[in-house]
């Protein structure tokens, strides 16, 4: 059997290992939680010049209102069982939904073929904007509020000039000023986590973690009313699409229990 192999992590009897860096002789004492997390998450060890951005990101997108809909999800999986199982249902709702993983990914994803595309007139830029749309359109509100912060915070922190706040800005103003189309919060989330270092392919994993903070709070607090009003869900508005039990080729044709 052809080995899996992993360059994520190491568990020894005297030291653990995060992506090559010793944990105790290197980490311990010197990294923050949000280096740590971005750490496993991207392999990236992110300074504290860098780091100050994902402590940013997270706190501007504290939006763990229940009424929310993603949260909505939340309450109800955790009125059945317990915080472990709303939090669980919140981010398998957000794969391939309109928040989450999958809308950052677009967005990043949208970001880099721009920049690799070299020099964009407005022309071109607004019509990729009206081709793409993934990282515009803001339901129920004028605008996002979490944008505006966190471009203030851009800002504030001199970081405009990089090379994808600036195409993200660009694209943010031109929408607004000629199409009447405000930008969503991934749009920024996205150029600020390319401009961190992030390779494509992992700037889907920050939309986990945001959707985690927010999540778990509602998560807790569910499960600790469980409702009776959430509990009441007829069965036959419940449809099981579970796969079926899988046989297990270590113990040959037995199912495990």
């Amino acid at each position: 059997m052809k080995p899996i192999e992993t360059r994520v992590a190491h568990t020894g009897a005297d030291e653990l290992r995060l992506h090559g860096y010793r944990v105790f002789a290197q980490l311990l004492g010197r990294t923050t939680t949000a280096q740590a997390l971005i750490l496993g998450m991207t392999g990236v060890l992110l300074d504290g010049e860098d780091v100050v951005v994902i402590d940013d990101i997270v706190t501007a997108m504290s939006s763990a209102d229940p009424r929310l809909w993603p949260f909505k999800v939340t309450r109800l999986a955790s009125a059945y069982g317990s915080a472990a199982t709303g939090l669980a249902a919140t981010l398998l709702a957000g794969e391939g939904g309109m928040y989450g993983s999958n809308r950052l990914a677009a967005a990043a994803s949208w970001l880099v073929d721009l920049a690799e595309g070299g020099a964009l007139s407005d022309a071109e830029l607004i019509a990729a904007i009206r081709e793409s749309g993934g990282g515009f359109g803001v339901l129920y509100r004028a605008h996002d509020e979490r944008l505006i912060a966190l471009s203030a915070q851009v800002v504030k922190r001199q970081r405009q000039s990089r090379r994808y706040w600036s195409l993200c800005d660009r694209a943010i103003k031109l929408a607004r000023e000629q199409l009447q189309l405000e930008a969503h919060v991934y749009l920024a989330l996205a150029a600020l986590c390319l401009d961190l270092g992030f390779r494509q392919e992992s700037v889907a994993g920050l939309g986990f973690v945001l959707l985690f903070h927010d999540a778990l709070a509602n998560a807790i607090e569910g499960a600790e009313q469980a409702p009776d009003l959430l509990r009441q869900l007829p069965w036959s508005a419940i449809a099981d699409h579970s796969p079926p039990a899988r046989t297990s080729p270590r113990f040959g044709g037995s199912r495990p229990r």
